[in-house]
């Protein structure tokens, strides 16, 4: 893993220097430079690129690079990278160590570094899987109901919509409402939870619940409170103290996929600006998508 950082900081390097060197005016130099190291052409060759690509005249060294993204491929254009990676790394040993390799033992290694890489990504599973799962809203455990919440700034109004389900995931009611206050996105989620635990208990709701929300940032600070020693910190230790209203309580994060529903009561607020609080009967709208999120 250290090379794959190194080769990063290497492509990343080259383009830098590229524009370093065309900022202070030595293009000329760079180019030339490029051209004439025999030990870089000859690694090149023996990559099997022809002669045009390596004895062309550039003005810019950048414009190599370029030009080369323009004859290879994507996964070719990264093996020349680990293959310049592997050149520089060579020439930074002959400087400080006084140790160079021959052109056909640096390609050797840039050739089995690749292969290293093009096994390990077919062993292992990708980051990101390639066929995504739509996540949706999952139902909580026996006894407990979901307070899913999100917050919204819009024009100087900070809103929130609320929408509260149990484990059959019939919706036992919800709301929205908004205040005009210019506050920052923090701030707006730290109201918006206020809020949700108040309207919670407007809908007499007691029992175990599960607050949601898709603001990985707030849900950290709930969770280490005891270490927020900010003044969101001091709002949330506030705010969490409504916690003895319920039997059970606890502040969870989920994908924004999984929070349609308040996400759409929210956005109807910004449309409307508008206070509503509302039980088993809500409008057709948020009954269709409170369908599509369940099942």
């Amino acid at each position: 893993m250290g090379k794959t950082w190194a080769i990063k900081y290497v492509t990343y390097r080259l383009w830098e220097r590229a524009n370093a060197i065309e900022r202070s005016g030595f293009t000329t130099l760079m180019a030339r430079s490029r051209r004439n190291c025999t030990t870089s052409q000859t690694i090149l060759s023996i990559g099997g690129l022809d002669n045009s690509t390596i004895s062309n005249e550039y003005k810019c060294y950048i414009d190599w690079l370029e030009d080369m993204m323009r004859v290879l491929d994507k996964k070719a254009m990264a093996n020349l990278m680990t293959t310049l990676w592997n050149s520089w790394n060579n020439r930074n040993n002959f400087i400080f160590k006084g140790k160079k390799d021959e052109a056909q033992v640096i390609w050797d290694k840039a050739r089995t570094l690749s292969q290293e890489f093009r096994i390990c990504n077919l062993i292992n599973d990708p980051l990101l899987s390639t066929n995504p799962v739509v996540k949706r809203w999952e139902k909580p455990l026996k006894g407990f109901v979901k307070i899913n919440f999100v917050a919204s700034i819009c024009d100087n109004r900070v809103g929130y919509g609320v929408i509260a389900r149990d484990e059959e995931r019939f919706v036992l009611g919800g709301g929205r409402g908004f205040k005009e206050v210019p506050i920052s996105v923090e701030e707006a989620e730290c109201y918006a939870f206020e809020e949700s635990i108040k309207l919670t208990c407007k809908l007499n709701i007691n029992t175990d619940v599960i607050f949601e929300m898709d603001n990985a940032c707030l849900v950290n600070k709930v969770k280490n409170q005891r270490t927020n020693f900010t003044i969101i910190g001091a709002q949330i230790k506030e705010s969490t103290k409504s916690f003895a209203n319920f039997k059970l309580a606890d502040l969870v994060w989920t994908s924004w996929s999984c929070n349609l529903v308040a996400d759409l009561i929210c956005k109807k607020m910004c449309a409307e600006a508008g206070t509503w609080l509302f039980d088993m009967d809500y409008p057709l709208d948020i009954h269709d998508v409170v369908i599509c999120d369940a099942f």
